[in-house]
């Protein structure tokens, strides 16, 4: 047999430990890496290296301290992200830190801002922060239409959904009608996209793409028999989804560059009665180890938010939960 020479060495990814810090008004605490550094000016955001034995939440502690001055009150990791760039391969871990206390300071040389996440450029952060700052700009609140039977319907619903969004009730929108065909879909979804536009509400149909001819900002929701049939992320402006029920689901979701998931169901919901539920214990592992921000989906009301967000995820979604909640 010949000597093939020794296996390659893969080297273990770089275990990182980040922190998604917001102030009162929103902003969010921006550094830039210094000059020397691996991706060197380059923003970031604030933390570093879990040591050997550290686990990531004690390196988070440690490093906002060290760099900052910013004692960790609570915080809960929202996203795992594996990126490998051409010297080096890295595990992100990222907390969203809902508490802390001290008076953030640059410790290390580094220069340090507070910043809109609206504002803030991806061409600015490197590549393996695409998540996070879709975390950033993602709402807490995502309602899906009840689907309408046929296009005599869908004028009532498109009303109810309307006054929601006006309401309050939502910052994003997914528009799902199966049994609609094309043309009836479009008059539909038009209905729904014209005023939530106005409202500076994102809007995603849940369609084929050939459907959304003169929706130019409109985004996309695939679900799982549509995802799985690609290799890469559709071509398409505004934001792309996805809904998933596993962790291998999770996991190819991240690996074609989507920016969020919905995931359940976590409870009993009507629309799904036999379903099989995850549960919030299952639900908070699966989250916390997601390369995309997480909706928790099935049961839930605008009074599921904080658990919710307890459990890592960027929010929730739901139909009658938060049409008439």
């Amino acid at each position: 047999m010949p000597n093939t020479g020794p296996e390659p060495v893969v080297s273990r990814p770089v275990e990182v430990a980040i922190g998604l810090i917001l102030d009162a008004r929103g902003r969010v605490l921006v550094t830039r890496r210094a000059r020397g550094q691996h991706l060197a000016g380059f923003r970031e955001f604030p933390g570093g290296k879990v040591a050997a034995g550290e686990s990531p939440a004690t390196a988070l502690a440690r490093e906002l301290d060290e760099e900052l001055g910013v004692r960790v009150g609570a915080a809960v990791q929202c996203l795992t992200i594996d990126h490998r760039y051409s010297e080096r391969a890295v595990r992100l871990h990222v907390f969203r830190v809902s508490t802390w206390s001290g008076e953030p300071a640059p410790r290390e040389g580094q220069t340090m801002a507070w910043l809109r996440p609206d504002t803030l450029d991806p061409a600015d952060f490197p590549a393996a922060n695409r998540a996070m700052l879709s975390a950033l700009r993602l709402p807490e609140r995502y309602l899906i239409t009840p689907s309408p039977d046929g296009a005599g319907q869908a004028d009532a619903i498109a009303e109810r959904v309307v006054r929601a969004l006006r309401a309050g009730r939502a910052g994003m929108v997914q528009v799902r009608a199966p049994a609609l065909d094309a043309s009836a879909y479009r008059d539909f979804l038009a209905a729904i996209a014209g005023p939530a536009g106005a409202l500076g509400i994102p809007v995603l149909a849940n369609a084929p793409a050939d459907w959304l001819t003169g929706f130019p900002e409109v985004g996309l929701h695939l679900p799982e028999r549509r995802w799985r049939e690609l290799e890469t992320r559709p071509d398409r402006g505004g934001w792309i989804g996805a809904s998933v029920h596993d962790r291998a689901g999770l996991a190819r979701v991240a690996a074609l560059g989507l920016d969020f998931v919905v995931l359940g169901p976590v409870e009993v919901t009507a629309t799904h009665p036999g379903a099989e539920v995850l549960g919030w214990e299952r639900f908070t592992a699966w989250t916390a180890g997601a390369g995309v921000p997480v909706y928790a989906l099935g049961g839930m009301t605008p009074g599921h938010l904080a658990q919710a967000r307890r459990a890592g995820a960027q929010g929730i979604a739901g139909i009658r939960g938060l049409l008439d909640g």
